[in-house]
């Protein structure tokens, strides 16, 4: 079998994440050391959702799974097509060789706009797929996978519901930004607790930080040791058995848990006084509004051990607030400037040691300044100083690399996306974050031999800097 010294698919966009609607570019690099037999070079480019689970065990078990495709898109590149020769002594024969060497099959396709968030959960995902086929006459194919990841839109500003504070108090678990319970349990001194939990709205998106409000009133004479702040997130899956027959499987994950320290009898505890009341969000999936098949939900609990508990449901998107992060994107810019401004006079006063490049998408190398030189060439490089050109706007979405001697450090940027432009024109383009929750394997059972990666994580837009 003849093999490929060099089979993969690589894009673009440096961060292989892509807002719905959104094109999708890059290169299937091809690498051989010798000629080859190829008829065409295809290429294949899908999205779906499928979850999948048993039920039962031995004769009785039974397999659940469901599909909902979203596209399926198959292009012949024809590049093979200008490689074609004379087949032995019969001219009218044709056959296509690749010459050895180094190849590159540029490819483009624009994403649908109503695609849900790329996700992974153990019983079910939504997954985006790029393939490239070699295809050879008379021998097993060659091929290549790469997922990329697809942020639907979800818009946190699209429902007045995340958006408006409402002060509310009920015994029941209703969907209100201010929940209140009456509990009592039974311990070594029957005694009655009062919760009470409250935030200012219900939509987030990762690296915002949710700021809680509440009280946990205890009545009864004994401490109160396990209070618990906790963020859950619940995920339902759909599927059919091989009947036709609809179940559902539903998977619960504690995102982070917190104690919110002692209580003592007949006393009343702020939650606002415990730093546990302060959640950022991390990098998680978001809503999957588009998808029929898994329906994914947050919520913030407040426990006292597992007697009892209220909760307010969080959802979280891919689009932010628009007043509080323009707001903070003008002062960090404002910071920005100030702190560039400085820095380019003291370029002009020391020589530079250290080399920035700037390429864009396409690796064509974009005009930067260089950074100050350090007075210890074998100290570590500190990421802050380095500096973009001075109109920052047209640096948004660049790649950044920093050279000093053999050392490289990839900068991560912001990725500008025409999609938010178009929605949002004075949203600031986020960051992307790799999914809290890490990589999964992506191969198949039926696909063993194969180029390209055999995990993915996911990843998910983070609008506000760290700290």
């Amino acid at each position: 079998m003849v093999k490929l010294d060099r089979f993969e698919i690589i894009f673009d966009n440096p961060e292989s994440a892509y807002f719905a609607g959104q094109e999708v570019s890059g290169k299937v690099v091809i690498e051989s050391s010798e000629d080859k037999k190829v008829n065409e070079i295809l290429l294949e480019i899908k999205g779906r959702a499928k979850t999948y689970w048993s039920k039962g065990t031995g004769k009785n078990r039974k397999h659940c799974g469901q599909s909902e495709p979203y596209f399926c898109e198959q292009f012949n590149t024809k590049y093979t097509h200008k490689f074609s020769v004379s087949s032995g002594s019969n001219k009218h024969e044709k056959e296509r060789i690749l010459p050895k060497g180094f190849h590159e099959v540029p490819f483009q396709y624009t994403l649908p706009k109503t695609l849900p968030t790329s996700f992974e959960g153990s019983y079910g995902y939504v997954r985006y797929t790029c393939r490239a086929i070699c295809e050879r006459p008379w021998d097993f194919d060659i091929c290549t996978k790469k997922l990329f990841t697809v942020i639907g839109i979800e818009d946190m500003n699209d429902d007045s519901k995340l958006t408006t504070p409402i002060t509310c108090q009920d015994t029941c678990l209703s969907p209100l930004t201010t929940v209140s319970k009456l509990c009592c349990f039974k311990n070594s001194d029957s005694q009655q607790v009062f919760l009470e939990l409250s935030t200012d709205r219900l939509g987030f998106t990762p690296g915002e930080t949710l700021s809680l409000k509440g009280k946990v009133e205890n009545k009864g004479r004994s401490i109160l040791k396990n209070v618990n702040i906790s963020l859950i997130q619940e995920v339902l899956y759909k599927a059919k058995n091989f009947s036709g027959l609809e179940f559902e499987k539903k998977e619960c994950k504690v995102i982070l848990k917190r104690n919110v320290g002692e209580i003592k009898g007949m006393s009343t505890f702020d939650l606002s006084n415990s730093p546990a009341s302060d959640i950022t969000f991390v990098s998680l999936p978001p809503s999957l509004s588009t998808c029929s098949l898994i329906i994914i939900t947050y919520k913030v609990v407040l426990s006292i051990s597992q007697q009892s508990s209220i909760y307010i449901p969080i959802k979280i998107g891919t689009i932010p607030l628009l007043g509080e992060i323009i707001t903070k994107h003008i002062k960090n810019n404002n910071k920005t400037k100030n702190i560039n401004s400085n820095n380019n006079i003291k370029s002009l006063q020391k020589k530079s040691d250290v080399k920035v490049t700037v390429t864009d998408e396409c690796g064509i190398t974009v005009k930067a300044t260089p950074t100050p030189s350090r007075s210890n060439e074998h100290s570590e490089v500190d990421e802050s100083e380095l500096m973009l050109p001075n109109n920052n706007d047209d640096a948004v979405g660049k790649s950044l690399l920093l050279t000093n001697g053999t050392t490289t450090i990839k900068k991560r940027v912001r990725m500008a996306s025409s999609i938010l432009s178009e929605i949002y024109p004075q949203l600031p383009p986020p960051f992307f974050k790799e999914s809290f929750f890490g990589p999964v394997n992506v191969i198949d059972d039926k696909e063993e031999g194969y180029f390209g990666d055999k995990s993915f994580t996911p990843k998910y837009p983070v609008y506000f800097d760290e700290e």
